[in-house]
């Protein structure tokens, strides 16, 4: 349960262990997890005990399903009641070194003063990718107030690699950047190294000969094999993708067979029946719930909403731990924007201080491989202030949702009754 701050992050032998060996392992991990939160979480208690479930009634990885699936709303409505954290952490608040913010105002604590515990799923998902010690890494994912770019940071020291942090943005300066420091290594978005591809063009580049970059770590956003296979040609390099949540940590990772999205060591993934929180049948899809064994905060069985459903067989790299065929999209109506979830209470955050619009809905769609977030409004009657309203909305959706978006008016009656209040539209090959 605990990493040593200068010792391996994780035993590389392990990968092709027995998974029962490794199981076991686990199970244990689960179990002391379990018992730091029945003494130390709040939260977890009320829930369970409404549950009218005891700590007796759990023995390990198997009576797993017997605890309920924690929702991302669960936990808004608990942050909200009982902020920060909710009642989820397990140490006192003044032990937390670091918070988090997530969109929509959702914290997270990171490092606790006397923890020794680090999240080596990142650092693994980077090994499995080819990234290994002495790489220049090219760190693209957003820095100003989100966590996961300095969660990957932290990955790569584990592997012993160098972080260029630039964030996103600032294209010419990016490509500039990464000729000067022969960065050989990416992590971001795929729509956004298409755009510094398509900038580094512009500069009069030759992106394979004046670029140094072999991999590819892209996540927080679908990769169609048509958009993996555009990257590798104009770059001549290896795509690999990543998956998981900033909560949850790394949940899946590409290896170079590029069969699957592997289950890193020490992270429980379950596909379930999301009307129901039971396992599905082997095989069969579902929704993904994982349980992260972070002793300070703690997720048991949460939710991702994403759909996905375990490979059949074993991957040709050897990796014994279970394998995710791949992500197949979303049982509800929140979707992943630019790498950013976005929730329908989070678009009526932004809507709602408006009482001149009757209604809207926010559509997403694809243009030249970048998502685009368009909220289409209609107003209860005509306004001269129209212009003003939908400038002030287009600003609100970038300081709300940290991501940015369109407004469209549209004249009453285009939105049907009964509509979703996030539609994708987006398609993938």
């Amino acid at each position: 349960m605990t990493t040593p701050a200068n010792g391996p992050f994780f035993d590389e032998a392990r990968e092709a262990l027995d998974w029962n060996k490794r199981k076991a392992d686990l199970n244990e991990r689960f179990l002391k997890i379990l018992d730091h939160v029945f003494q130390h979480s709040r939260a977890y208690l009320e829930i369970y005990r409404a549950a009218g479930i005891a700590r007796s009634d759990i023995r390990g990885l198997d009576d797993l399903e017997k605890l309920p699936v924690l929702r991302m709303e669960d936990l808004v409505a608990r942050q909200k009641a009982s902020p920060p954290f909710g009642g989820f952490e397990t140490c006192p608040p003044e032990d937390i070194r670091r918070i988090y913010i997530n969109p929509g105002l959702i914290f997270q604590p990171g490092r606790a003063g006397r923890e020794t515990y680090r999240d080596t799923s990142w650092a693994e998902a980077l090994r499995g990718a080819g990234f290994q010690a002495g790489d220049r890494i090219v760190n693209t994912f957003n820095y100003h107030m989100w966590p996961l770019a300095f969660m990957l940071d932290e990955a790569a020291e584990m592997i012993g690699a160098t972080v260029i942090p630039t964030g996103v943005g600032n294209t010419l300066m990016q490509v500039r950047i990464m000729q000067a420091l022969k960065a050989n290594r990416f992590i971001g978005t795929p729509s956004f190294i298409m755009t510094l591809i398509q900038r580094a063009e512009g500069m009069g580049l030759d992106v394979r000969r004046d670029l140094s970059l072999e991999t590819a770590l892209v996540g927080a956003e679908m990769l169609p094999e048509s958009l993996r296979d555009r990257i590798r040609k104009k770059l001549g390099v290896s795509v690999r993708q990543v998956y998981g949540t900033v909560f949850l940590g790394c949940l899946g990772y590409e290896c170079p067979a590029e069969k699957g999205l592997h289950v890193p060591d020490g992270v429980v993934v379950e596909i379930v029946d999301p009307r129901t929180g039971r396992q599905v049948a082997p095989g069969a899809a579902g929704e993904l719930v994982a349980t992260c064994l972070n002793p300070v905060y703690p997720m048991i069985r949460m939710a991702t909403g994403d759909l996905s459903r375990f490979a059949r067989e074993p991957c040709a790299c050897g990796r014994t731990a279970p394998m995710l065929e791949r992500i197949m999209g979303r049982i509800d109506q929140a979707t992943k924007v630019r790498g950013t979830f976005v929730h329908p209470w989070q678009a009526d955050q932004v809507v709602s201080p408006y009482p001149e619009v009757f209604k809207y809905q926010v559509v997403i769609t694809r243009e030249d491989d970048r998502d685009v977030m368009t909220f289409f409004v209609e107003f209860k009657e005509e306004t001269g202030r129209a212009d003003r309203i939908r400038a002030r909305i287009e600003r609100d959706i970038k300081e709300v949702l940290g991501i940015k978006g369109r407004v469209r008016t549209v004249p009453r009656g285009t939105i049907p009754d009964g509509h979703r209040k996030i539609e994708d539209r987006r398609t993938w090959d």
